[in-house]
């Protein structure tokens, strides 16, 4: 699965480790804790692989990789249905 921002989407990696995604066309906004943040980081180095994304971060938070990856799937349907992320597989 291979995750990107849906068009007019912005995304703002705030002060305090937050990240902020907005939508222009969705009218909507979603601020997300500074391990999503990390997470969405993780997306863009891998160039929206959710497997990669999760196996590199499983390795730094010494965490599970099968359920670090189901984490991100969590995250990743909440910000599709706001219209904030496009899927493909």
């Amino acid at each position: 699965m291979r995750v990107r921002q849906a068009p007019g989407v912005s995304v703002i990696l705030l002060p305090d480790g937050r990240l902020a995604l907005t939508s222009r066309l969705a009218d909507s906004t979603f601020e997300c804790a500074p391990p999503i943040a990390a997470m969405w980081i993780a997306l863009r180095q891998h160039d929206g692989d959710c497997d990669a994304a999760a196996a590199m971060l499983a390795v730094l938070w010494q965490a599970d990789p099968v359920h670090l990856r189901a984490d991100m799937e969590v995250w990743i349907d909440e910000l599709v249905d706001a219209g904030l992320l496009i899927v493909s597989h």
